[in-house]
This record gives structure tokens, C-alpha cells and sequence, in this order.
């Protein structure tokens, strides 16, 4: 998921306790709620955002710092995605199905993602329940409970999900561009597993309780609560609920090798679809308050949004795309993510040029992050920016509509330094960023070396 194309990953700027070394003055903060922050013994980070104008709801959400990336041993991808779905299974009260019976009991909303580096659990509900569905969950993430015969069940339900998918090209080109960029490394593959692994998962009982025993631990976890709350009862019930639960020192991860690119490989799709054209290139680690990720907030509206001048040289004056899409959700990670550029082309286009159209959207594209590479000697290259940089604030707090959001947002960010104050860094840090530094950033990562091209099209369609 990516922020700006799906609802967990709209930034916002948020407030904290005085925590953090370098506080900000309550005045100046971006975000208008207090953040709450107390850390267990066992390190555990209990978050709590109070917010009474959402009257009686309750956002109740685990963040564990596992994904895609922690599955690095050949033949066992899918895992934490898997544990996604293990975890809807647990065996409350030693019922089979008594977890799943006690929160629809309460008329809770319950649902979970798990990307590259993360896995997020977010049920919602009435304030009411806050005792009983506190229990429910630390049940579930201390003292799991689920047999073999539910592991190799819900094994069975991802491979079915993953056959779902199949149909989809935009699996197929994620698993092309990701093998190719990554190879070994964990966002070599995508979260729901290689397709041989996702077969074999039925077997891997034993790697899987490995992996559950190695990253779900109160260390590698973040208990957020937001909604109609008081902060001291929810540290009260955490404690007594999650204190003893037993810390440990997860595994340390390879680092990945480089692209060596430029790199590219051609899909020939089996079903008459319109073509694609995925231009990536390799972007550093998140850091909150690098200018590498400052620029990378600004990327998507600069390159890809309706005012960008590539989708308003590919939809309206070369009329080659009926769509262009990016998102900063694939290079805000743990790890070097990836930006990705991807264009839906028309058909009859495809029809007309064949190969040759592929060939110039994606010399389009590369042209356009060439551009940035001058962006400081555009006549309106500072009032542009300061363009953005209104718009970005602007959207980060109209995303603010719900708990939901602004828990999952916070934790989207917060994972990174574990700094109650890391919205209001990130909006400074974009406040800061001059028509130079997106000169900066281009010159150094828009290069052939960290270059991946992907093209998709049904395999008799085109010119010859």
C-alpha cells in the first residue's frame, strides 16, 4: 500500500509529550492532538492520541515491525503475511473459533495489512468495549493459540488468495520488478510469498513458529490507542496485560546488493489487457528529516498528479495513457525501497505502434525525472515549490477523518525513530527543501545504475 493511493499511508503531522530530546513548543506544532507515549519494561511502546470529538469510538491498533523484508531464508516467503491471517485464528478460551465469535460479539470492525516492513492489526469499536477487546488482544499477540491443522488451513487460504491475484497484472509486474531490483533480499518478492513458497507453505509449520517467536515480541511491537480515550487507564491496562510478555533480540537482516542496473524485462500477458510501462528506481532508507526524504514527499505530485507536465504530456497532449500512477509508500521503508512510475497505456495505441509505443512512454518518463535533475533553473521553479509544499500540508490534515487514520498513519511514521514528534519533523523538513535539493536528490538516484524497466502486454497484440 502507498501513501496518497490508499487510505493507511496518508501523512499527518502529529503532537507528542514532551519525550523526545529537541521538544517542540505546543504553538508551533502542526498536528492539534496530544500523543501519549509510555514504554514498558519488556520495551513495548504504548501510544495513546486522544480524540473526544470522535465520540465512543475506539481505534485499537498493534504495530509490529515485521513484514516482507524479515523473510530472507529461501523457500520460506509469505510468512508474515501468513501470520496476518494466523492471527485471526487464535483460540480464545481454547474455543476454535472463540476469538473471531468474541470480537464480532461486540460489533467490532477488524481487519489487518501486512506490507514489506510492517504488519498492522486495527480493529474498531465503541469505547466501551476498551476491557474487553484490550484482552482479546493481548491474548492473541502474548499467548497465540492455534493448532497445525489451523496453520496448514489458513496456508491453504493464502494460496487461494494468491491464485485471486494471479489474474491481476499488477502481481505479476510487482513480482518482475521486485525479483529483478532486489533478487535475495527481502522486497525481492512481494508480501504475499513466491508462488512455489505460498504452495509449500502447508509444510513449513516449524519456520513459521520460528519466525512468529523471532519478531512478535513486545521489543518489536507498538500498542496504539486512539479514538474517545483517557490515556492512564490504557497504560494501566497495558501493563498489566502485555508487561509480561517476553522480550528478545530479533534476527539482523542482510543488506541488499545494488541494482546494477539499468535493467529490463518484458511480460507477455496471456489475456487482452491494456499494456504497461513501470519505470523504478532505487531510493535510500527512510530517514525523517534527510532532505533525501523530504524531496521523497513532494515526488509523487511532481512527477505523477494531474498538474505534473508527464501526465499532461502522456494523457492529454500525446494521449497515450489513460493513467499514471505513483507513491511514496514503496520507498518510505526500513530498507532501499523503490519509486515506481507506472503507466496504463490504450490498447489501440498498442495496436497502431506495438513495441515502439512502450519504447517512448518509457523514454517519456525517464525524461521527465531528467528534468528534475534542472528543476532550480525553471523560471517558476520557487513558486512551484512553495506550491507543494501548501498542497502537502493541506492534504496530510484533510486525511484526518477518523482514529483509524490517524492511527495508522502515526504508526506508518512513527516506526522509523520511534519519535512521538515525527510529523512535525517531516513537515519541517519539506518546509525547508529548496528548488536545489530536488536537483540534488534526482542527480544522485535518477540514474541508469539504480534503474528497473518493466512493460506488460498481451503477447498477440501489436505492430509487428
Amino acid at each position: 500500500m502507498k501513501r496518497r493511493t490508499m487510505p493507511w499511508l496518508h501523512a499527518v503531522a502529529l503532537a507528542g509529550l514532551l519525550l523526545a530530546a529537541g521538544p517542540l513548543d505546543a504553538q508551533e506544532r502542526f498536528f492539534p492532538y496530544e500523543v501519549h507515549k509510555r514504554t514498558l519494561a519488556n520495551g513495548l511502546d504504548v501510544i495513546v492520541i486522544p480524540t473526544p470529538e470522535f465520540k465512543d469510538v475506539l481505534s485499537y491498533n498493534t504495530l509490529v515491525l515485521a513484514g516482507a523484508r524479515n523473510e530472507v531464508e529461501p523457500g520460506k516467503s509469505g510468512l508474515a503475511h501468513l501470520f496476518e491471517h494466523i492471527l485471526f485464528r487464535h483460540r480464545w478460551e481454547g474455543q476454535d473459533d472463540g476469538y473471531r465469535v468474541a470480537v464480532e460479539e461486540m460489533g467490532a470492525f477488524n481487519n489487518a495489512w501486512t506490507n514489506f516492513d510492517v504488519t498492522f492489526y486495527h480493529p474498531l469499536t465503541f469505547t466501551s468495549n476498551l476491557e474487553k477487546l484490550a484482552a482479546l488482544e493481548a491474548s492473541r499477540f502474548v499467548n497465540l493459540d492455534y493448532t497445525e491443522k489451523i496453520f496448514q488451513t489458513e496456508a491453504g487460504a493464502v494460496l487461494g488468495e494468491y491464485r485471486r491475484s494471479a489474474a491481476n497484472p499488477w502481481l505479476r509486474m510487482s513480482e518482475v520488478r521486485a525479483r529483478v531490483m532486489y533478487g535475495s533480499y527481502g522486497y525481492g518478492h512481494t508480501t504475499i510469498g513466491y508462488l512455489e513458497d505460498v504452495e509449500d507453505m502447508p509444510n513449513e509449520y516449524p519456520a513459521a513458529v520460528k519466525f512468529y517467536n523471532d519478531y512478535y515480541r513486545p521489543n518489536n511491537v507498538v500498542l496504539l490507542v486512539t479514538g474517545d480515550v483517557v490515556p492512564g487507564p490504557i497504560f494501566e491496562l497495558a501493563e498489566r496485560l502485555y508487561g509480561g510478555w517476553q522480550s528478545s533480540t530479533p534476527p539482523t537482516l542482510p543488506e541488499p546488493e545494488p541494482v546494477g542496473g539499468p535493467k529490463r524485462e518484458h511480460i507477455a500477458w496471456g489475456v487482452d489487457v491494456p499494456p504497461r510501462v513501470q519505470l523504478a528506481h532505487r531510493m535510500p532508507a527512510h530517514k525523517t528529516g534527510s532532505v533525501e526524504t523530504a524531496v521523497g514527499q513532494l515526488l509523487p505530485e511532481l512527477l505523477t498528479s494531474e498538474t505534473a507536465p508527464l501526465y499532461q504530456k502522456l494523457r492529454f497532449e500525446k494521449q497515450l495513457a489513460a493513467g499514471l500512477f505513483s507513491g511514496s509508500g514503496s520507498y518510505e521503508s526500513f530498507g532501499p525501497g523503490s519509486l515506481n512510475i507506472t503507466a496504463i497505456l490504450f490498447k489501440d495505441k498498442y495496436a497502431e505502434k506495438g513495441q515502439v509505443l512502450l519504447e517512448e512512454v518509457a523514454g517519456d518518463i525517464e525524461q521527465a525525472l531528467e528534468d528534475l535533475k534542472s528543476f532550480a533553473s525553471r523560471p517558476d521553479a520557487t513558486e512551484t515549490l512553495a506550491e507543494l509544499k501548501s498542497k502537502y500540508r493541506y492534504d496530510m490534515l484533510s486525511q484526518l477523518d477518523s482514529p483509524g487514520d490517524i492511527a495508522a498513519n502515526f504508526a506508518w511514521y512513527y516506526r522509523f525513530e520511534r519519535d512521538p514528534d515525527v510529523f512535525d519533523r517531516l513537515v519541517e523538513s519539506v518546509n525547508e527543501l529548496t528548488p536545489g535539493d530536488i536537483e540534488s536528490v534526482a542527480r544522485r538516484y535518477f540514474v541508469p545504475g539504480n534503474q528497473v524497466l518493466v512493460t506488460l502486454a498481451h503477447e498477440s497484440t501489436g505492430a509487428e
